[in-house]
């Protein structure tokens, strides 16, 4: 009998371990950062990508509240972004003045 109860805590255990170990990133991948935030004056707007005189490039995607037409060169933006696959993707951008 405790050898069966032994066997079964085994197998549990290597079950919860399997489990745990594919729930990990892999090498190699990144989980989503901490937003970071940026502020500068727009140089270009092309679609959704906004570069900045620094050569920032922000995309803006259209669930980002912000006036478009406000996104203009000569703009001064503060903005809250995350990276993904290399990208930074604004969560919010403000319009300074």
């Amino acid at each position: 009998m405790s050898r069966a109860l032994t066997v079964a805590v085994v197998v549990l255990a290597m079950a919860f371990g399997a489990t745990w170990t594919n729930a990990q990133p892999r090498t190699g991948q990144k989980a989503d950062t901490i937003s970071q935030t940026v502020e500068g004056t727009i140089k270009s707007v092309r679609g959704t990508l906004v570069t900045l005189e620094d050569g920032t490039e922000l995309s803006v995607p259209a669930t980002v509240k912000v006036s478009r037409d406000q996104l203009k060169p000569g703009a001064q933006i503060v903005a809250e972004y995350h990276e993904r696959a290399g990208r930074k993707i604004a969560n919010s951008v403000d319009i300074k003045g």
